[in-house]
């Protein structure tokens, strides 16, 4: 993408975690100049890094938050688990190796983590990147015990997963995939934090779907779940084992000695 992504300090004299011109230089992303037009800014606000566009006042700030009700909910569904722990064969307290090859915001990866999933997650965009390690960073000082308890075993990585999963030792049981759903126009089923990423990271993977899915089959020791559009086909075309269906997202299950040609 050609845009122009400036970072730029909310609080100077207490927000920032790293100092601006070394998260610059880090990120290969110039500091906020207001002559100069951007599309993204990344900034701190109130100790959090946070990634807002700049054409659209209405989407807001996106930031990697782990410590929010939102999640706690989705934690705590006992009698009515997880439609992404039943795709991916797991029960409350198993210590499986999990691989999140497509990171993102770690929602997902922090999900896992919490059943007690020792998680790698990959995430090849450097910015999304940063606001992960934001994001960890503060989960591992939250004041609740689970939230920390589940970002020790959250062990973030950038690099990109087509090229690194094969490197992942011993072998993880499970492999998940996110990727970035197709830009859709005008649908309210589309939260707007996700039209951000949409915009933001635009063009950037998609002709590895194919790739990644085929690492993903041969390197995972039991299954890959791919999330996927309720009404897209499958990934690469590549039809699962079995299919959970939500209201507008599924979770396609590859078992791996049945998906294995």
């Amino acid at each position: 993408m050609s845009s122009s992504l400036s970072i730029r300090l909310a609080d100077p004299d207490a927000s920032a975690y790293i100092p601006l011109p070394e998260l610059s230089a880090r990120l290969g992303i110039p500091l906020y100049d207001p002559g100069e037009p951007c599309d993204f800014l990344l900034f701190y606000q109130q100790g959090s890094l946070c990634l807002r566009q700049m054409s659209d006042t209405t989407v807001g700030a996106v930031r990697v938050d782990f410590d929010n009700e939102a999640l706690y909910y989705r934690q705590r569904r006992q009698t009515q688990p997880e439609a992404l722990l039943k795709a991916a064969g797991i029960k409350n307290g198993q210590g499986i190796h999990a691989v999140d090859a497509t990171a993102g915001l770690g929602l997902d990866a922090f999900l896992l983590a919490s059943a007690g999933c020792q998680v790698t997650l990959f995430e090849r965009s450097p910015i999304l990147h940063a606001l992960l390690e934001d994001g960890l960073r503060r989960a591992l000082q939250s004041a609740e015990e689970r939230v920390r308890d589940a970002a020790m075993r959250m062990h973030l990585v950038q690099a990109d997963s087509v090229d690194a999963i094969a490197s992942v030792t011993p072998a993880p049981e499970l492999i998940y995939l996110d990727p970035m759903f197709p830009e859709r126009r005008k649908s309210a089923k589309v939260k707007k934090h996700m039209l951000l990423l949409q915009q933001l990271l635009h063009g950037q993977g998609g002709d590895r779907e194919t790739e990644l899915l085929a690492v993903a089959l041969a390197s995972a020791h039991k299954r890959v779940v791919v999330k996927r559009p309720r009404l897209a086909e499958p990934l690469a075309g590549r039809r699962p084992s079995h299919q959970l269906e939500g209201k507008s997202s599924r979770f396609d299950v590859y078992v791996v000695p049945a998906s294995t040609p």
